[in-house]
Order: structure tokens, then sequence, then C-alpha cells
């Protein structure tokens, strides 16, 4: 009988390693895109992720950082057989992240995402699926009620735990509601704006977004559970709180939950 030593066998010449032998020059490629403007995005020149790489022998992982240059991640040294783990942005942590507030140019830098889980890696090709950890929500302000002209709105912000963390198999947002500027697409001819932005897993927000309407703050809130790794489209409809023929029992929004979409189905 012929004992065959672990990752001793291999199917092709090209992922033959000597467990332990001489560091080796891996590769890696990311199919999960992070998402700048809720729908389509590729990685952009200068994109970073970490790596949390366990060597063979090692004790403890290394911690590399990869960028996209041209096309391609840059490659990164290790004695196989390993394990890796990774998430973006390279600003975050396996378990922890902190969402930017300013989300103006585009939400992809706040779109936390990690691995499911610890990969064995056994060659010098690294595939690599990455996991969207938090929120994306986009509301568009589908009506004015009330209104003799489409009125002037400004200074729209969203709100949501800034700190998120991993606990007990959930994602958390922690702290206090701090406002988040979103992406905005304007809308000109109508005022029927939209706003994107990434915000923490929640059971609730109150407040969801606040804007000013013809120089008169607005708050709108959000009885929608928030879940990890979902997107939210929502219709607002705006209405004139100084209206004599509105009902004194109405509220002076309406946010209407149209979609829900799972970020990391295909």
């Amino acid at each position: 009988m012929v004992f065959m030593p672990l990752f001793a066998a291999c199917n092709s010449e090209d992922d033959a390693i000597v467990q332990g032998g001489e560091p080796q020059e891996v590769q890696v490629s990311i199919s999960t895109r992070a998402t700048a403007d809720g729908d389509t995005w590729t990685w952009q020149n200068g994109d970073a992720i970490n790596l949390y790489v366990m060597g063979y022998g090692s004790t403890s992982p290394t911690t590399t950082t990869l960028t996209y240059i041209n096309g391609a991640w840059s490659t990164f040294i290790v004695t196989l057989p390993a394990t890796v783990e990774a998430c973006y942005p390279a600003t975050a942590t396996l378990t922890s992240f902190t969402i930017p507030e300013n989300q103006v140019a585009g939400i992809a830098e706040a779109d936390y995402m990690t691995t499911a889980s610890s990969q064995q890696l056994n060659g010098n090709d690294l595939s690599l699926a990455l996991v969207h950890r938090l929120c994306k929500v986009a509301v568009t302000i589908s009506g004015y009620e009330d209104y003799s002209s489409t009125p002037a709105v400004e200074s729209e912000v969203f709100y949501s735990y800034l700190t998120v963390n991993y606990n007990n198999d959930t994602w958390t947002g922690t702290g206090e509601l701090t406002s988040v500027t979103p992406f905005k697409t304007e809308s000109s001819a109508d005022g029927h704006h939209t706003y994107q932005a990434i915000v923490a897993p929640a059971s609730s927000y109150s407040p969801f977004m606040t804007l000013k309407v013809n120089g008169k703050d607005r708050t709108v809130n959000c009885n929608q559970a928030l879940v990890s790794g979902n997107a939210y489209t929502f219709n607002l409809t705006v209405r004139n709180s100084d209206a004599t023929t509105r009902s004194a029992n109405t509220s002076d929004y309406e946010l209407e939950l149209v979609e829900v979409r799972d970020l990391n189905e295909e």
C-alpha cells in the first residue's frame, strides 16, 4: 500500500505543488463587483482589497493589500498550501467597517464585502467571490402633492449607523445615527430625483432621510427592516404641509417600498 501525502495528488502539472516548498506567486481574480450606481460597475484602477493569508507553517495570517491595475489584481507571494480570506475595500477588516459619510461621487467605496469563509489555496491561481454585507437603498421622489409648481429640493441626506461589526453570525450597525450624503441622479424636468446610498442593516430607521422642500425641513422615517446583502428601492411622495385642502391627519410624505433585491444573486 502506498500513502500519498496531503496535497500531493494533482490533476495537472500547473496544480503540482510541494507542501512547504518554495514560496509561490499567486494571481487573484474576483468575480463579485462593488456597486457604484446600483446597477453596473467594474473594478477601477486603484481599487484595493485586503487579503488575510495563512501560509504553510504559519501560526497567524498575514495581511496583504492587492491593487487593481490595468485589468488585473496585483499578485502576492505565499508558501503553499495556504488559506485565504478577503475584504473590500482595503480600509475594512473581515469583521468591521466604517461607512463613508460622503457618498456623493458614488457608493462603490461604501460597498463593504468579504469572503463567505476561508478558502483553500493549493496552486498559483485564486478565484474569489465576495459577499455584500451592507444594504443599498435608493429613493426616488415619485411625486409632489398640493404644490402649484415643482418645489425646490435640497440638503438631502440619509441616516445610518456608521460602524458595522460582525457578531453572532449577524452584521449590525452601532453608534449614533449619522447623516450620509447620497449619490444623486437629478431630474431637472420634474424634480423626480433619485438618491442612493449604502447603509448599515437595521430593523428600522428613524430618521431614514431628511431634506428641505421649498426651504422647509422634512423628515422621512422607514419602518422596513433592512437586511444585510439586500438592495431596497423606494418611491417617495412629498406633500405640501401648508396646503389648505390637506387633512389634518395626513402625513406630509409617503414612502412606498417598490422592490427588494438580493445583491449577492447574479
